[in-house]
């Protein structure tokens, strides 16, 4: 367990002094992609947590996206008491909070009091899967791009109504459309801004295809500065929007007539001096044989991993509408948006591989790693992609791309029964994200819906 050194030390002074910060968010991620966490003033920032974390109690993973406990979990629970484990800062995710006056966050990886890494933080998992593709002579860079519908009313009034009366930004959905910045430029400009001073790029706004529905692309970083990025722009429009009397969506399907907001993430590879390896000189209309050996371990195996990239059961509502805008088979293709994993060839840095199955409600550490993993797993094995897609993949059949996971209890039967997955993620990790899973279904299956009333109540 590293705790704070000297250097980490002064470099926080340094930043505490430079930007005259009084209050510091500390927290980490957990396995719904949510950051818990800590406040703290500045001065016992310094003088404590940066030097020797903080405590907080391991229910972070072991309750569920409401705060409930998840009953019948091994690695927590009520006989265990719920004990400490130990967040320690890692100060290269210190970033300043624009838009809260003196304000700063940093984001941390988990500790067992034993020192051990906790085997179910997002943040470590990510972290090992890096080195092991830095063992391999890599070095992975990341990119997102999150979609997400703007409200008109802020989240209270929303709960108010149970969530059912919600009011777009826009009544109706153009994608690209100019005309679309014209009542959200104080926004986006606000986004674009802030993101600026806190260290992170936001190299496009666009105006999608729902009605207030937007999309922000991230600049590519390091796998685990881009997953940081990801949390921290998701909730840097989240508190933007709010203090605009709005609410920022990221459901993957908010309305079943609307097109679902999705969350692709895109992928290359570099060797550890910064030569990009998916670019192919001899062929620059295609990716280099490392890149698709990359790409096949990615497309093999993202049936097995439908679980991490569609996590709860509202993401298969976006999935499910053929021709939807949503990957929903193991497809690939050169520059076509119909298929799961679209290779983007360039004979420079550009080249790169875009994991377009996740949705907008996905835990970005979650995603890189699975495409990382297995795009590894890929390049271990020497495996081959095939010939690419062409044409509309949404109507490909099964014997031409294999379909992922329909529902979430299909995925989570998949994901725990895989061996490549155990190979993976470990026997561990795979109990506990199953059985978290698998209590989402339980959870869903206990309410009695609108649907079911509207259907049933007077007719049977």
């Amino acid at each position: 367990m590293t705790q704070g050194t000297e250097d980490a030390l002064n470099e926080a002074r340094e930043f505490i002094e430079k930007n005259n910060i009084d209050t510091f968010r500390v927290g980490a991620v957990d396995l719904d992609g949510l950051w818990r966490g800590k406040q703290f003033g500045a001065g016992y920032f310094l003088d404590s947590v940066c030097k020797n974390g903080t405590n907080i109690a391991n229910v972070l993973f072991g309750w569920d996206v409401e705060d409930e406990v998840v009953e019948g979990l091994a690695y927590t629970n009520w006989d265990t008491g719920y004990p400490d484990i130990k967040m320690i800062p890692d100060m290269s995710s210190l970033r300043i909070i624009p838009w809260e006056p003196r304000t700063a966050s940093v984001f941390c990886d988990m500790f067992e009091m034993n020192g051990q890494p906790v085997a179910y933080s997002p943040r470590n998992i990510l972290r090992n899967a890096v080195k092991k593709a830095n063992d391999m002579g890599y070095a992975p860079k990341a990119a997102y791009e999150f979609e997400f519908y703007l409200f008109e009313s802020p989240i209270a009034d929303i709960a108010d109504s149970s969530y059912r009366d919600l009011h777009p930004a826009r009544k109706a959905g153009h994608g690209y459309s100019m005309l679309h910045y014209a009542s959200s430029d104080d926004l986006f400009g606000e986004i674009r801004r802030y993101m600026a001073e806190a260290g992170l790029n936001i190299e496009a706004t666009i105006s999608e295809h729902g009605p207030g529905q937007f999309e922000f692309n991230l600049k590519y970083d390091d796998a685990l500065a881009a997953a940081d990025g990801a949390l921290f722009a998701k909730y840097a429009i989240k508190e933007l929007a709010a203090k605009h009397g709005h609410t920022a969506c990221f459901m993957a399907k908010p309305n079943a007539g609307w097109s679902g907001s999705s969350g692709h993430m895109h992928m290359s590879l570099s060797d550890l001096d910064g030569t990009p390896l998916f670019s192919n000189p001899d062929d620059p209309l295609m990716l280099s044989n490392l890149g698709l050996s990359f790409l096949a371990g990615m497309k093999e195996y993202s049936r097995d991993m439908s679980a991490i990239y569609l996590p709860n059961i509202n993401s298969y509502k976006r999935t499910m509408n053929v021709g939807a805008w949503a990957a929903a088979n193991s497809s690939w293709g050169i520059d076509n948006r119909t298929v799961s994993f679209r290779a983007i060839p360039s004979a420079g840095p550009a080249a790169r591989v875009e994991n377009r199955i996740p949705g907008a409600d996905t835990n970005p550490y979650l995603v890189i790693t699975a495409s990382l993993l297995c795009g590894l797993y890929g390049i271990e094995k020497g495996m081959s992609a095939g010939e690419p897609f062409k044409g509309n993949a949404y109507r490909a059949t099964p014997d031409q791309a294999t379909p992922l996971a329909s529902t979430l209890e299909e995925a989570t039967n998949l994901f725990a029964q895989s061996n490549v997955v155990k190979e993976i993620f470990g026997s561990d990790f795979i109990e506990h994200y199953a059985h978290m899973k698998r209590w989402e279904i339980l959870r869903a299956n206990s309410k009695i819906t609108d649907w079911e009333l509207n259907r049933y109540l007077e007719v049977i």
